[in-house]
């Protein structure tokens, strides 16, 4: 009985997937995903690539890979974004998505520190279902189940738009604040249910804070080196799942710190993980690796692994020394 009750559960669970996308707790560090408004913001060429790993201890693994491109042209204050992405989920979901962005900036003001950004983004999603290494009720009672031996497939084209208004100050000593939107999965070429179609909004801010130096000149901050906290609080919807993002990261560069909370704050059953993040920031590179630490009634081996990689043609941070980023029409905010 108990073998029947699970094959019922976990099959259950991969169709509730199927129709869910990815997440990543380091959502900041893959914009591509979060956002097409946000294509182009480190205002250089730019690689990213970002892994996550859920499930590992208790051997069905939801693994999830995505490698991105974006560059800015500074001239046309247009954003260009391009990625690629691979999610596993157990032995039998997986979907592989290409998608292009592109993305928008209008100054709403003379000095140019506030900006309006509008990003649109075309995406082709192929998933497959494969149930043949499942257990399914139908070999507890003799029967077959089509599902487990021929599998589901489709492939959708979709559309993707998001903006972003953020206000970035000429002096690098003031705060700077966004605030961003994005609405996913709208069906091209076939019909997309609401349980598919994702919508996210994200607030936050850049405060830079006075850091004694540990080297250096001892007079406080370097000239050279970006101490600064990034708060960001992200809620995202799709179908009836709801789920809140917030936490903050220090950056003292090259290094960064940073505690986050998933999950709802109001009911227990809410509940998701807390998530501590450590990253080195300095020059063209950004790395950052983080733990998901469950809170909720699903147990500590249920945690995940995650880990993002950066990459500018150009310096991203100010540790590099000041040089051409400075005049930059865009510069990483979100980190």
């Amino acid at each position: 009985m108990k073998k029947l009750l699970l094959s019922i559960i976990i099959s259950i669970a991969y169709l509730r997937a199927y129709a869910q996308a990815p997440q990543f707790s380091q959502f900041y560090s893959n914009p591509l995903y979060t956002n097409p408004a946000y294509a182009g913001d480190a205002g250089t060429p730019r690689f990213i690539a970002n892994y996550r790993n859920q499930w590992a201890s208790i051997g069905i693994p939801f693994q999830t890979a995505a490698f991105s491109f974006d560059t800015y042209a500074e001239d046309a204050a247009v954003g260009l974004g391009f990625q690629a992405m691979h999610d596993q989920r157990g032995p039998a979901l997986k979907s592989d998505q290409l998608s292009a962005q592109i993305s928008k900036m209008v100054f709403l003001d003379g000095q140019k520190e506030l900006r309006l950004i509008g990003g649109l983004q075309g995406t082709w999603t192929s998933s497959s279902w494969n149930g043949s290494d499942l257990t399914y009720v139908s070999h507890f009672l003799g029967s077959n189940d089509p599902m487990a031996t021929n599998g589901l497939s489709s492939n959708k084209l979709t559309l993707s738009a998001g903006v972003v208004l953020e206000y970035v100050p000429k002096y690098e000593e003031d705060i700077s604040v966004w605030l961003s939107g994005a609405w996913h999965n709208i069906g091209i070429n076939d019909n997309v249910s609401i349980e598919h179609q994702r919508i996210n909004f994200q607030l936050g801010t850049k405060i830079p804070i006075e850091i004694p130096a540990f080297f250096g000149n001892n007079l406080g901050r370097d000239m050279n080196r970006e101490s600064a906290l990034n708060i960001a609080v992200q809620v995202r919807k799709q179908g009836v799942s709801r789920q809140m993002d917030a936490g903050f990261n220090i950056l003292y560069s090259p290094l960064l710190v940073g505690l986050w909370y998933r999950g709802m704050i109001l009911g227990n059953t809410r509940r998701d993980a807390a998530i501590g993040t450590v990253g080195w920031a300095s020059g063209n590179m950004l790395f950052q690796a983080s733990y998901d630490l469950p809170v909720s009634s699903l147990g500590l081996d249920t945690g995940a692994f995650e880990i993002s990689i950066w990459y500018g043609i150009d310096a991203l941070f100010r540790f590099s020394g000041k040089g051409s980023q400075d005049r930059r029409g865009r510069k990483c905010l979100r980190y």
